[in-house]
């Protein structure tokens, strides 16, 4: 049994029909490694997909190459053979609408990464640079308009944002602080689902990660001082994507997002 039942999941993705590693992910590998995200510490899971292109038989294949090809790169690395639980191949991944270019979201592995001892060691992004003008942005909008809530990063299916995430969240405060007459309603969205209306909250439970996402926001700001009757939360899952359907990982990153829609100025 895993001392911590909560895992990281990371995703390494692959050109259609090849296997082979791309320099970019053998660099998202290479950190993971470098800073003992994956280690002799850890047990690993490793999942191959495909996309519908192609046959049953050969997408079978594939998948399950894709997987080897991280299973030898991470051995080749120094993490042993006991460290890897599983490595299997499932094939394609089915889609309501398909089109002629496949989902090059789907052409990957799922590297599912548990801590053995000690609390797991997250994946985070490289530190924001604070944008000043969504601040300007948030006073000058008007009643009914949403505006995305940049350089804020939740842990992948947790509704808890990372450290980077602080400053930008500090900005969101300061500029409520300095406006006491603006309500604002903080709405969450999820990406990259195929059947439901919004996702699993891992720590919960709950089918309501969007609604999760966003209450951690509201939360933030009360606890830091404003009140509650200037604030409002929602979460509306899956149901307003800006990108239908998702075919990249920037699609799934421009679906997947928090939003501030000004309420009363």
């Amino acid at each position: 049994m895993y001392a911590s039942r909560i895992a990281d999941t990371i995703q390494i993705h692959f050109n259609l029909n090849e296997y082979r590693l791309r320099s970019s992910e053998i660099a998202i590998l290479d950190s993971l490694l470098y800073n003992d995200i994956i280690s002799s510490r850890t047990d690993i899971l490793l999942i191959g997909y495909t996309d519908y292109l192609g046959s049953e038989q050969h997408n079978a294949t594939l998948s399950i190459n894709r997987a080897k090809t991280i299973q030898q790169y991470l051995q080749s690395m120094s993490i042993d053979t006991s460290n890897i639980k599983l490595c299997i191949g499932k094939g394609e991944i089915a889609r309501d609408v398909q089109t002629a270019d496949g989902y090059p979201i789907d052409r990957k592995v799922d590297i599912v990464i548990y801590k053995l001892n000690g609390k797991q060691k997250q994946v985070t992004k490289a530190k924001p640079t604070i944008k000043s003008p969504q601040a300007t942005t948030i006073q000058t909008a008007s009643v009914g308009e949403t505006i995305r809530l940049s350089n804020i990063y939740f842990y992948t299916g947790r509704a808890i944002v990372t450290n980077e995430s602080y400053p930008q969240l500090n900005v969101l405060f300061e500029t409520l602080d300095n406006n006491p007459t603006l309500k604002v309603r903080i709405e969450g969205h999820v990406c990259c689902l195929t059947y439901g209306f919004d996702a699993e909250d891992e720590d919960t439970h709950e089918i309501k990660l969007s609604v999760n996402r966003a209450k951690f926001i509201y939360d933030y700001l009360v606890k830091k001082g404003i009140e509650k009757d200037r604030l409002e939360y929602a979460g509306f899952g899956r149901s307003k994507p800006l990108v239908h359907p998702e075919k990249s990982l920037e699609d799934q990153e421009k679906n997947r997002r928090v939003e501030i829609r000004i309420i009363e100025k």
